[in-house]
């Protein structure tokens, strides 16, 4: 109990008006230059997009270490306390996050574990509790996601590595997108292959650096067989893959109504 008096009391004298004014400026220093990384990394994603990636998976990052710097500076350099000091309020601080902010804990240690071996990465497009989107900020206790309706999802860190997790692209500015047609099973299958290959193959938003896939298969459906045409194809940016998907299916159906598939009726075996 003393020892506890003589720490508080030895805690209270090494804080002075002008330790608290240097620190408050210290924070200040550091949010301002946060705020000017980020406005310069959102001029390098619009000046150089291709390395969108890069540069919005930096921050976390950099933001990590600029507040690391403040706290160990504004203890070693401008506090300076006894090292009996600092072990009786490590111990203090260890012993109340035990007991009253063990979510906040989780969530802040998984946070770090996401950093040093990321399941996912700023960019990538993941599916998060049940939340399909873009990771657009990693913080140290929650992850934000952007969804295609335009909504912002907040999800603690710690329930991220709970459930498993459906990351669409991994890092890579592009992902593949997949989408099935259904034609008649009278329709000329070698035909149908072609016109979806080559009709992916026109759009502006394929990549072409990978290949594109088209699969055949079948399936029975109100009474009647069905052979289903799957196309697999990689957009350029994972941004774009709503537009990508309309896009294919606007070409690939205009290519199939051109060559009359749904209009043709199936000639009867003599």
């Amino acid at each position: 109990m003393d020892d506890s008096r003589k720490a508080l009391q030895a805690f209270l004298e090494i804080i002075s008006f002008d330790r608290i004014v240097s620190i408050l400026l210290l924070c200040l220093i550091a949010w301002l230059l946060l705020i000017s990384i980020e406005f310069l990394l959102k001029q390098l994603n619009k000046a150089l997009p291709k390395y969108r990636l890069i540069w919005n998976r930096s921050y976390p990052f950099v933001r990590l270490f600029v507040w690391l710097s403040v706290i160990i500076y504004s203890i070693v350099g401008i506090i300076d306390p006894h090292e009996n000091l600092i072990l009786a309020v490590v111990g203090s601080i260890s012993i109340v996050i035990g007991l009253a902010t063990q979510e906040p804990a989780k969530n802040m240690i998984a946070g770090f574990i996401i950093m040093i071996n990321p399941p996912y990465r700023v960019g990538d497009m993941v599916t998060l509790s049940g939340h399909y989107g873009e990771v657009i900020k990693l913080e140290w206790s929650v992850t934000w996601l952007r969804t295609f309706d335009d909504n912002t999802v907040m999800i603690p860190n710690a329930e991220a590595l709970k459930t498993a997790v459906s990351n669409a692209n991994s890092g890579a500015l592009d992902e593949m997108v997949v989408v099935k047609f259904t034609l008649p099973m009278h329709v000329d299958h070698k035909k149908a292959i072609a016109l979806a290959r080559e009709a992916t193959q026109c759009s502006p938003y394929t990549f072409l650096n990978k290949p594109i896939i088209v699969n055949l298969g079948n399936e029975y459906d109100l009474g009647d067989f069905l052979q289903t045409i799957t196309v697999k194809a990689y957009v350029m940016d994972v941004r774009l893959e709503k537009k990508f998907m309309s896009d294919i299916n606007i070409r690939v159906l205009s290519a199939f109504k051109n060559a009359h598939f749904y209009d043709e009726q199936q000639t009867p075996t003599p």
